[in-house]
């Protein structure tokens, strides 16, 4: 009950200030909350570099779970956020939101859906998520986490008409989608298919190079890799070609 009051309070200094001309925050601040689930987590937090590489300026925030389940040192070291917060925080909710803009969930949890669909807002990452739909403030949103709890999809129908019905709340309350490899067309609206496509790629022939997945996100749609005969390149490679548009091409 203590908990929820504050909140409320809080709510409405944010609301009053917004509606008094408060702070404007600069555009390209960006706030990421890792809630606690690692499924597909790498691929977004790629997608989230590809951001700061536009020159965004990130920071991040760990739910309870989160501080616990993921590999907090790689993602700052990946992502070399500004400000980081984490469960603490549940109190600054009116300065947080004032310094940024947008807000990105690229691994929401059944946990955190649930709650704010619900107004069941006692933890930081709900308190964050309800406020920037409360404030009408861009929030994005990554359900790969919930759909595809423990890496598959449910074969339960009840299981996933409860999460689509969650989704659709949220989006009814002005959550944004986004999902793997839209997180620049949807944030800050450029369309990956517009980028200037780089010239086809030549790997040096003295040595045989091992192509990953994460090598490929370089490299826009329709570009064809040509590489040289020796080449390994590693299934999820493949794949993510496969989904990226991307020809390789091996020398004989």
């Amino acid at each position: 009950m203590v908990k929820n009051k504050i909140t409320l309070n809080v709510l409405a200094d944010i609301s009053k200030k917004i509606n008094n001309g408060g702070y404007n925050a600069p555009s390209n601040n960006i706030l990421i909350i890792c809630n606690g689930s690692n499924v597909d987590l790498s691929s977004r937090i790629l997608e989230l570099k590809r951001l700061k590489e536009k020159d965004y300026n990130l920071s991040i925030g760990f739910s309870f779970m989160g501080e616990r389940i993921l590999n907090k040192e790689e993602i700052l070291n990946t992502l070399n956020p500004m400000e980081i917060y984490g469960e603490e925080d549940i109190f600054n909710l009116e300065d947080i939101v004032d310094k940024y803009p947008k807000l990105i969930m690229p691994n929401i949890t059944m946990n955190t859906l649930s709650k704010v669909a619900l107004g069941m807002i006692d933890s930081f990452a709900s308190n964050i998520l309800w406020t920037y739909l409360y404030c009408e403030k861009d929030a994005y949103l990554d359900f790969n986490s919930v759909n595809k709890y423990l890496g598959k999809s449910s074969k339960n129908k009840a299981i996933n008409s409860l999460i689509n019905s969650h989704i659709k709340t949220i989006k009814d309350m002005g959550a944004i989608e986004i999902v793997e490899a839209n997180y620049i067309e949807k944030v800050i609206g450029e369309n990956p298919e517009t980028r200037l496509k780089k010239p086809d790629i030549e790997i040096n022939k003295e040595f045989n190079k091992v192509i990953t997945e994460r090598d490929l996100y370089n490299f826009s749609r329709d570009t064809i890799l040509k590489l040289p005969k020796g080449t390994i390149i590693t299934p999820l490679a493949r794949d993510r070609a496969r989904e990226l548009g991307i020809k390789i091409e091996i020398e004989r």
